[in-house]
């Protein structure tokens, strides 16, 4: 891994802040290049609180659900309580979980729904504040619990003056982020009717969470009626244990554009788990050292407990961690065929295109090096010229290829072969030949001879290319596909002479054996032998004697293994014959 790279799994919660969501996220150090490599990868999820306390904070006015839209509770009758409302999810309220709420139409929501009657009557008359074992209406929300009249009049416009009620399962409150919000709605407060304002505040019930939130766009008390009193808190079902914003605990107080949290703070109900293909991890910590073999699912799971119910919350790391190797081709091996000068010139950027196969040059770099370790670090010391390489010897490139994509670095190595400068082969420069002979029956000395038709430029001829009387031939020595100079002093001129009539001495009367010869060679011939030589490749005599025999052995030991020349020369004639030396 070269770059620091993060993905984050699920939807961020920046436009829904206000409110913290059940929700888990995974981000990750960077993919990994290739297998063994590791990444940390991260989860953030929101912790979760056992309801046996919480903790009560301002928050910015800023309503994400609408006042209106919901079940309305019944006109006809003021100071009621709703039908028992079955929520779709269970919610924990001071550390016990309900499943059914009651909304009342002076403000307030309770639990208690073996306590009250539904569609009965609903309290208003309180002046106590909270915790109180004797408040009218406990096990409750208070979100504002004041006295207002829902009934029509003093209601003109009943479909927008009302309580209702709604669940929103939808975008980021889709389960397990589901909301139940009690809505009530441009209320005249009793007794004053509308003199004094309409009164309009929401309570919002958090799944999995547990958190409540109480919304208050306007409140201004009827103080000629039980004291213009109001009430915002939440107060569990004995009476003992309450939390109330300050300023909130019951009187004659007004509020414009006010909105209250109850956040849970017992001990921890989460449990992070981690997953690689559906299967639990044991023990895997947060962040965790992720070493992937192949690409898998990874996924972190948040388990959220409310009692006998849990909700189970997964972030997945959604993209590869093991990136794909992109489908890459290998490069060629450079072959430069040196000149006279001492530094040869290569041009190492051939092998770019072919490297990519036609992927996109916009997604990747392409750098050279010397030293395999400066390519995988990406280092500075990469070859700044690479069209235009300047190097005197042999030599392993490093071709590094850098993905913008994912950060990743793939060294791909390949030769740059020097191959040396090339002379002229050696020989005689007139020869003669009998009728049926080819090029193959010159004698020329050098490697991987080649025959043209001109000193420079002209036509290859193959070896077997039968001779012609006082014609010349050149030839070339050849290597890895480097040829000695295209000049008139690196082709070896050799003009071929018809012979009439068969020699006396020629190769079909002499054996060479054994071909190829570990250390000695037994010459066999049908006419005197006046002398013999053994020349390398290069021309050079290595072996002359000058004993006339018809039966000889020759040690050849001392010499290096290769090919060899093995020259007889009687008075009628001369032979030259190949051998290999093991």
């Amino acid at each position: 891994m070269k770059k620091i790279v993060v993905f984050v799994a699920l939807l961020s919660q920046v436009a829904f802040a206000q409110t913290p969501l059940a929700t888990v996220t995974v981000e990750s150090t960077g993919v990994v290049c290739s297998p063994g490599q590791c990444t940390a990868l991260t989860a953030t999820y929101f912790d979760g609180k056992a309801t046996t306390s919480y903790t009560v904070s301002s928050i910015p006015y800023a309503p994400t659900f609408p006042f209106t839209g919901g079940t309305t509770i019944n006109a006809n009758a003021d100071d009621t309580w709703s039908s028992a409302v079955n929520l779709p999810f269970s919610f924990s309220f001071f550390n016990t979980n309900y499943t059914q709420i009651l909304v009342g139409s002076n403000g307030l929501i309770t639990f208690g729904t073996g306590t009250y009657l539904p569609n009965g009557f609903c309290d208003w008359n309180f002046s106590q504040t909270i915790p109180n074992a004797t408040f009218p209406v406990k096990n409750a929300i208070y979100g504002v619990y004041q006295d207002t009249n829902i009934s029509s009049p003093p209601v003109t416009n009943p479909l927008l003056q009302n309580v209702n009620y709604y669940v929103l399962d939808s975008g980021v409150n889709a389960a397990p982020n589901r909301v139940f919000v009690a809505n009530f709605n441009e209320l005249p407060a009793f007794s004053c009717d509308a003199a004094n304002g309409l009164q309009t505040s929401q309570i919002v019930l958090h799944e999995t969470t547990n958190i409540i939130e109480v919304i208050i766009n306007k409140r201004t008390p009827c103080t000629t009626w039980i004291s213009g009193n109001g009430l915002v808190g939440i107060q569990n079902s004995a009476g003992t244990l309450a939390y109330v914003p300050p300023g909130r605990n019951t009187g004659s107080w007004s509020a414009t554009n006010e909105a209250w949290r109850f956040s849970p703070t017992g001990a921890s109900t989460t449990q992070l788990n981690w997953q690689i293909n559906g299967v639990f991890v044991n023990a895997a910590p947060n962040p965790w050292n992720y070493c992937p073999q192949e690409n898998e699912q990874v996924a972190a799971v948040v388990a959220y407990t409310n009692g006998t119910q849990t909700n189970y919350i997964s972030g997945t790391v959604g993209y590869p961690l093991l990136a794909p190797m992109p489908a890459f081709s290998d490069p060629m091996d450079l072959t430069i065929c040196s000149t006279e000068n001492p530094m040869q010139v290569a041009d190492l950027s051939a092998n770019t295109s072919l490297i990519l196969n036609n992927l996109s040059p916009g997604d990747f770099e392409i750098r050279y090096y010397e030293n395999a370790e400066d390519a995988g670090n990406l280092t500075n010391n990469y070859i700044q010229t690479p069209s235009a390489y300047e190097l005197d010897a042999s030599r392993i490139i490093y071709a590094a290829i850098e993905s913008y994509q994912t950060g990743c670095v793939y060294v791909k190595p390949f030769q740059v072969t020097l191959i040396p400068f090339l002379t002229s082969p050696t020989g005689p420069g007139t020869q003669n030949f009998t009728a049926g002979q080819t090029l193959a029956d010159l004698t020329v000395f050098g490697t991987g001879i080649v025959w043209y038709t001109a000193p420079i430029g002209g036509t290859s001829l193959p070896n077997t290319t039968p001779l012609t009387d006082n014609n010349t031939y050149f030839a070339a020595q050849s290597v890895g596909g480097c040829e000695s100079r295209n000049t008139l002093t690196n082709r070896l001129a050799v003009t071929t002479l018809l012979v009439l009539g068969t020699p006396t001495f020629s190769a079909n009367m002499v054996k060479i054996k054994p071909n190829p010869v570990l250390d000695v060679v037994q010459i066999e011939s049908s006419v005197l032998v006046d002398k013999f030589q053994v020349i390398g490749l290069d021309g050079r005599e290595i072996v002359t004697e000058s004993v006339p025999f018809t039966s000889a052995t020759i040690d050849l030991s001392n010499l290096n293994s290769g090919v060899y020349f093995i020259t007889l020369s009687a008075k009628t004639g001369k032979v030259t014959q190949k051998i290999i030396k093991k």
